[in-house]
């Protein structure tokens, strides 16, 4: 029952939800001493962006909110 939770809990977690946990001066230091890094992590967002939509447009329309 315990593995099923962590499982739900981790699933649920996102790329954006990472991101959003960095500081202002956390994420300027990377743009400023890790550029690509920085497009890597944009990368990253949008990808996730991306998957979230294309599960909603998969969803049936009475599971969604």
């Amino acid at each position: 029952m315990m593995k099923r939770n962590k499982k739900i809990l981790f699933e649920e977690l996102t790329f954006a939800d990472i991101f959003e946990a960095f500081d202002d001066e956390t994420l300027t230091s990377i743009a400023y001493n890790n550029p690509e890094q920085l497009k890597r992590m944009c990368l990253f967002l949008s990808l996730d962006d991306q998957m979230r939509k294309e599960e909603l447009e998969r969803m049936p329309k009475n599971q969604m909110n």
